[in-house]
């Protein structure tokens, strides 16, 4: 047997009690918030796709400064979009339309998830699963900051991007903000968004599995995935009940 390790007074150290993640965050009493019912952004719960957004009626809080809201402009090549690939295929997901509902739960090779925070403007794609199993993903309507540490380790890691909502040429770093908190429907964990890890309810210390994805320009994007698919915005694509 060995031995707990004793002071020069020959007493055993008091045991050091480890802080939770969550209350090492701001604010440190996220875990005693709750889901806020009928909050005014709603996830994507039933994503559409087509080749383009040329023929749609897209409301103007989805299209790019430069465009000219006409239904055969389409979606403008100067528009930034988080883009994934699976098994030869590929999809686009403009950031003017997480901007404004900040979740799409996707699924394309497996579930999937397309997260952003629109206040400091941080992406993460993620397999859609929770404890094995696939679930939705919610917007909870509560913001956490994590530390500054975890921010900076997430995005170093590649788990995390920097994406601003018009630009794709001058991406911007991760922001250290007020971040999105997530939660699953699952077990109705809160998920740091930026992180990708649970920090309250059954699932705290979990993370969830990075996927690839890439940040550029649609008509990039499209150049290089000619048979891409595109997110069309709500009401063509289904939002979550408030």
């Amino acid at each position: 047997m060995t031995a707990r390790p004793t002071t020069d007074a020959g007493t055993t150290p008091p045991t050091v009690e480890a802080v939770p993640l969550a209350e090492t965050g701001i604010p440190a009493e996220i875990c005693e918030t709750e889901v806020v019912e009928g909050f005014s952004i709603r996830e994507i719960v039933d994503p559409a796709f087509d080749t383009d957004w040329t023929g749609y009626d897209i409301d103007p809080q989805y299209t790019h400064p430069g465009e000219s809201g006409d239904r055969e402009a389409g979606l403008a090549d100067e528009a930034v979009v988080v883009g994934h690939e699976h098994d030869g295929r590929a999809r686009a997901y403009p950031v003017s339309v997480l901007w404004h509902h900040e979740i799409v739960n996707d699924t394309f090779g497996g579930p999937l998830i397309v997260t952003y925070c629109s206040i400091c403007r941080t992406g993460v794609v993620a397999e859609r699963r929770v404890d094995g199993e696939p679930t939705r993903f919610g917007v909870s309507g509560q913001l956490w900051k994590p530390p500054d540490r975890y921010i900076t380790a997430s995005a170093k890691a590649g788990k995390a991007f920097g994406a601003d909502r018009w630009n794709a040429s001058d991406l911007p770093r991760v922001i250290d903000g007020a971040n999105l908190v997530m939660y699953d429907e699952r077990t109705r964990s809160f998920w740091s968004q930026a992180i990708a890890e649970a920090i309250c309810g059954p699932m705290t210390g979990t993370r969830l599995s990075i996927v690839p994805s890439t940040l550029t320009s649609w008509g990039e994007w499209r150049a290089t995935h000619p048979e891409t698919a595109v997110l069309l915005p709500p009401p063509h694509s289904s939002v979550g009940l408030p």
